[in-house]
């Protein structure tokens, strides 16, 4: 398929300041990953530390925090890593909050499922 790029808003928590930004979507990745410059330019704060393991191997410690993001016509607040990379990525994490996937015949977003909070009816316990 190769690489699939999206634009999409990013900002702080609050959406009280945002920015269009060109994401790389990896389907591999479990968080979104902007790098600290994007991060202190539109006041997204470190909330605390999480070891990842990279595509390569590598193991790292790097920032977690929440930031607004929207695609398409979709929004909310997820968890963003904080770390140096080439461009921001886009992760599952993400694209499964905004009931969003990647169409790999086309390489653009599409919705995965209607939107808004899923939620089980189901019978609790035995």
């Amino acid at each position: 398929m190769g690489y699939v790029r999206v634009k999409g808003v990013i900002g702080s928590a609050d959406g009280s300041k945002v920015k269009e930004v060109d994401f790389l979507v990896d389907t591999g990745a479990f968080y979104t990953v902007i790098g600290p410059g994007l991060a202190e330019d539109l006041g997204i704060k470190p909330m605390t530390t999480i070891r990842l393991k990279l595509a390569d191997g590598r193991e790292v410690t790097a920032s977690l925090s929440l930031a607004y993001m929207r695609f398409l016509d979709r929004d909310g607040v997820f968890p963003v890593v904080i770390m140096e990379s080439p461009e921001p990525l886009l992760g599952v994490v993400t694209l499964e909050g905004l009931g969003l996937r990647v169409d790999p015949t086309t390489g653009r977003l599409e919705y995965s499922r209607p939107y808004g909070l899923a939620i089980f009816m189901g019978q609790v316990g035995n």
